[in-house]
């Protein structure tokens, strides 16, 4: 009897403190960002979480993100609406489509990405101002599965349940890329704008081997609220213009607050 009283109470130790993967993704999450060069605000990042679905019985979940830069910033001229389709097997998330969408002044640039892993290519599209630039089969090593621009920012919150390193494959620019995550298991205290009291969080520090949207590229630190949500509070990124900071602003979730 004592036996089984132990055992009881460390089954229930373990299940107060571990997290289940499965509650990342909420459909109609909306996290909004702010994003900072020191003090000065240069723009802002919106994150939906759409739709959740299923596929040949598979899990996709549809995100989209809008990025804009306030007006008069110099140097930083940003108006981008990015969608992803992930698809969740079981064990993993990966890209099933991605499609950015630019508006420049001059013109309207849409770029799209169909991946098909049963037949090992990404059918890549581009459109500049109505012409088409790029419509072909770019073909990629067998089991290979893809992030996208918009869906690392999932995988990585999908990811830190466990202290690893990571080299993810991604595809972006219309190639062959990759990033490395590694999550740190302790937690650590940040401060954001959203809160008076310091947050418990989980730490993400990597590095981009590619060079993404207003010159994303090398070193970054992010962090995770420490819950079942892994909502990303904050992240340190380099940047054509230097170091930014983006930082949580505001969000919409069910059954989910700020925890401090």
């Amino acid at each position: 009897m004592i036996k089984k009283v132990l055992i009881l109470i460390f089954v229930l130790l373990i299940s107060g403190t571990a997290y289940s993967q499965n509650k990342v993704f909420s459909k109609g999450e909306e996290l909004s960002y702010i994003v900072y060069y020191g003090f000065i605000k240069l723009g802002e990042v919106k994150m939906y979480l759409t739709e959740i679905s299923n596929e040949n019985g598979l899990t996709v979940y549809s995100s989209k993100s809008t990025m804009k830069s306030y007006s008069g910033i110099p140097f930083v001229n940003l108006n981008n609406i990015f969608e992803s389709d992930m698809i969740y097997d079981g064990k993993e998330i990966y890209s099933k489509r991605f499609k950015a969408t630019e508006y420049k002044e001059d013109a309207i640039v849409i770029t799209e990405y169909k991946f098909n892993y049963d037949s090992d290519f990404v059918y890549v599209t581009k459109i500049n101002g109505g012409k088409t630039e790029r419509d072909e089969k770019i073909n990629f090593n067998k089991n290979i599965k893809f992030q996208d621009g918009l869906s690392l920012f999932y995988s990585a919150r999908f990811n830190s349940f466990t202290s690893d390193n990571y080299l993810i494959p991604v595809f972006m620019n219309e190639a062959e890329t990759s990033v490395n995550y590694y999550i740190a298991s302790k937690p650590e205290e940040i401060s954001i704008s959203l809160s008076d009291d310091d947050i418990n969080s989980l730490r993400c520090n990597g590095s981009a081997n590619f060079t993404g949207v207003v010159g994303l590229t090398g070193e970054f630190a992010g962090w995770f609220s420490d819950d079942d949500a892994r909502v990303h509070l904050k992240s340190q990124l380099n940047v054509v213009i230097g170091n930014v900071t983006l930082e949580l602003d505001s969000y919409k979730r069910k059954d989910w607050k700020l925890n401090t």
